[in-house]
């Protein structure tokens, strides 16, 4: 004959090993979360080098003076004794009628 005390623990033991497996899936979804996190955080930071990379390319380029002039020059700025010309633009060519 099985003692009341012997069902009791064995209640105890059952909700325990279910605690147990309960924490485990949490820690075993949290450890693939993190895993997640790590892999963005990677693919953002190389992102960002990458954008890093290219402003300092940038710089370097603008401690040129003659980049900085050629920029200049693009916005139409010119010297105090020069002159500007402006081109006009050619006019496209009509597209035919279909309706002919």
């Amino acid at each position: 004959m099985e003692r009341p005390i012997h069902r009791f623990l064995h209640l105890v033991f059952a909700l325990g090993a279910l605690h147990l497996l309960v924490l485990l899936s949490l820690e075993i979804q949290r450890h693939f979360q993190t895993r997640h996190d790590i892999a963005a955080a990677q693919i953002r930071l190389e992102e960002l080098e990458q954008r890093n990379q290219k402003l300092n390319d940038e710089l370097q380029l603008a401690a040129d003076a003659r980049y900085r002039e050629g920029l200049v020059r693009q916005m139409g700025y010119v010297h105090k004794d020069e002159l500007l010309y402006l081109r006009a633009q050619p006019k496209a060519a009509p597209a035919p009628n279909s309706s002919n």
